[in-house]
């Protein structure tokens, strides 16, 4: 287990994988070890954007654990992790195509589906924390875990929930709305894509998903429409919209968690909504290009220049990154 001493600006919880990748043109035997796992490439965009991030999860006390915790800290959150040396860590085959790719999941006995074995001392006094409903979906302790930590939240300055739907992992889309549906509603900013809401709310317009989900004044809705617009809602106020980055895409995975990522971080630093969208899809276009969940982040230079665009403050915290 890594900690530090000050408070992280972003605090993620959940599980990660590891990930077996075959490319297109790859042979059968031919793949690629990384790993992947929403909350922590959201803890990994927000860290390559210069925002002390941590990570906290279960891992199995195994060789794909280690190999996923070491990733993960290379890419530059801390984490807390508690090893199990019963439960094995989750695993993913991935076959790589541009518009959907295939993924094979090995994570029904995994480690992550007791994250309320976590010492949750590390999230005092953190600025924001970010869950997502595939958590509560791995197992009904989990469920409680995120319950409990979006209806008390301590002294955490505030909290996200992307409602990631993943079908595969609910028995049904009623199931999954009954679950998670009131955990976004507890949220301070909640996630959702088009094609999510059509699933669990049966509507992709943006005033009926903002009806269903905001029940506070000061709750913030981004509804992201895959590879097009993503736009913020709020109670009372015209939704904001800014389209997307034309790009080549490789591979669509991990994007939205990118998106994600650059939006918080956005946030955290005071901009307008339109700088914080377009943050997050100038981060979801660098994942977008590459066959995986994590790519190289953004430079001063990108960052100032979705900042002049918008007329945000680029914080003296990316200093240290790549000019």
């Amino acid at each position: 287990m890594n900690t530090v001493a000050a408070a992280p600006g972003l605090v993620t919880v959940g599980e990660t994988m590891a990930v077996f990748i075959r490319e297109p043109g790859q042979s059968l035997d031919r793949y690629r070890l990384t790993a992947a796992g929403a909350e922590s490439n959201v803890a990994i965009g927000a860290a390559q954007l210069g925002v002390p991030a941590r990570w906290l999860s279960c891992l199995g006390d195994d060789d794909l654990g280690h190999f996923v915790h070491d990733f993960v800290e290379r890419h530059g959150p801390t984490t807390t992790v508690e090893w199990d040396d019963v439960l094995p860590t989750g695993s993913c085959v991935k076959e790589v195509k541009p518009h959907q790719s295939r993924m094979r999941y090995y994570r029904s006995t995994s480690a992550a589906r007791r994250l309320d074995r976590l010492d949750l001392a590390s999230l005092r006094g953190v600025a924001h924390l970010h869950l997502t409903g595939i958590t509560p979906a791995l197992s009904s302790e989990n469920a409680e875990l995120v319950d409990g930590l979006l209806r008390d939240r301590g002294d955490v300055g505030s909290t996200s929930f992307d409602i990631n739907y993943r079908a595969q992992l609910w028995p049904d889309a009623e199931a999954a709305a009954r679950a998670l549906l009131p955990l976004a509603r507890l949220a301070d900013v909640v996630l959702v894509g088009d094609d999510e809401a059509r699933c669990l709310l049966g509507t992709d317009e943006p005033e009926e998903i903002a009806a269903a989900l905001l029940r506070r004044p000061d709750q913030e809705l981004v509804l992201k429409r895959g590879g097009g617009a993503a736009s913020l809602l709020v109670r009372g106020r015209d939704a904001i919209t800014e389209p997307a980055l034309e790009v080549e895409v490789v591979d669509l995975t991990g994007a939205g968690d990118a998106f994600a990522a650059g939006f918080l971080v956005g946030r955290l630093w005071g901009w307008s909504a339109r700088g914080r969208l377009r943050l997050g899809h100038r981060l979801a276009s660098r994942v977008v290009g590459v066959a995986g969940d994590v790519a190289s982040g953004l430079t001063r230079a990108d960052v100032a220049e979705v900042a002049h665009e918008t007329g945000e403050i680029v914080p003296k915290m990316m200093g240290a990154l790549q000019r």
